[in-house]
């Protein structure tokens, strides 16, 4: 029935915008993901209309077309409200025509009641926005997705994909990544505080194999500790896909170890950026076997240099290096190690 309730919204929304021929429009995946309590079921807003009656907590939206260009009032109301005039938290959005976003809602009305967050990030009840979101993989051959730190009261996390690779390092509540693109397969997840990777939180099961060609927002949702969080719904880690539908991540078996990929390195080694291909950042991890000094480059297509990530003597380790080519064309590009004798050359795909 609460399903039923939040398609008549949707429907009513279509209706009231998707008539407007002319009209500019774009696209938008709402995601509910307050764990305040008495958010758990709101009323929600679209100017003075009502766009979603009963939307529960950890529901979402299929994308849908929504007005752009101009600006427009997201309230917020708690169930069976009557009018827009009951509205308790209201959000101004400008939509560019022919853009897609993802907008989550996430935080506490009343941060007084609930736990403050161990990274001093405010919990305040607000609209995550994810620009450039994405209903269907750029790469058709994998599953693209990015990960939103929605847990008001954990710390920062690194994320594993057990035997694979670290996929998300050091996001703290209310960080959100880029496009992370894998292979249509099953992972096992393991969550960490940042920098402890023989800490492990949690792990959660990954079955990604229906989901070729198809893109997801993966959230952590809900409290670490519920006792200090009047008793609102535990954590967990959840994924909405574009068609609206929302899954809970089932529960992992730990693993029997946990190696610590900060020290130990054997091998001088340097991996495939991740994500890949990329906008407008991606992730380059290396590891060295003793100290050296290190440099990693990025040249373009002609080989001219465009960025050095990595110019000074290293320990022996593993390392993640960010580059951003936010300021750079679209295209081909080509990263270089150098530690010692060792050297490699990779090439990554930027796209716009």
């Amino acid at each position: 029935m609460k399903t039923y309730k939040m398609v008549l919204g949707v429907l009513s929304f279509v209706f009231m915008f998707g008539s407007f021929v002319n009209a500019q429009t774009a696209r938008l995946q709402v995601i509910h993901n307050s764990a305040d309590i008495a958010a758990k079921s709101v009323d929600v807003y679209l100017n003075d209309k009502l766009l979603l009656k009963d939307f529960m907590f950890r529901q979402a939206t299929p994308f849908i077309d929504a007005p752009a260009g101009t600006e427009f009032t997201v309230g917020v109301a708690p169930a069976n409200s009557m009018s827009v005039n009951d509205v308790i938290a209201k959000f101004n959005l400008k939509l560019d025509a022919g853009k897609t976003y993802v907008a989550i809602a996430n935080g506490v009305l009343d941060t007084s009641k609930y736990s403050q967050n161990p990274d001093k990030r405010s919990t305040a009840f607000t609209l995550f926005i994810k620009e450039m979101a994405r209903e269907k993989a750029i790469d058709m051959e994998k599953v693209e997705f990015f990960v939103l730190h929605g847990s008001t009261d954990a710390p920062a996390v690194d994320i594993y994909a057990r035997g694979v690779v670290k996929i998300v390092s050091n996001a703290a509540y209310g960080d959100m990544t880029d496009y992370i693109a894998v292979p249509p397969a099953k992972y096992t997840l393991d969550i960490t505080p940042a920098n402890s990777p023989n800490t492990i939180v949690t792990s959660v099961e990954a079955d990604l194999t229906s989901l070729k060609g198809g893109a997801a927002v993966v959230f952590a949702s809900g409290f670490l500790d519920t006792s200090k969080n009047q008793n609102g719904k535990s954590f967990c880690v959840m994924a909405a896909l574009p068609n609206g539908s929302v899954i809970k991540l089932p529960p992992a078996s730990a693993p029997t170890d946990v190696k610590d990929t900060r020290t130990g390195a054997v091998n001088y080694k340097i991996e495939q950026n991740y994500p890949n291909p990329f906008n407008p950042s991606t992730v380059i991890s290396y590891s060295i076997p003793k100290e050296e000094f290190v440099s990693i480059k990025i040249f373009n297509i002609l080989g001219r240099e465009v960025a050095s990530l990595v110019n000074q003597k290293m320990a022996a380790g593993s390392y993640d290096v960010r580059f951003n080519a936010a300021n750079l064309t679209a295209g081909t590009y080509f990263y270089s190690i150098k530690a010692g004798n060792y050297t490699e050359t990779r090439k990554m795909m930027y796209l716009k």
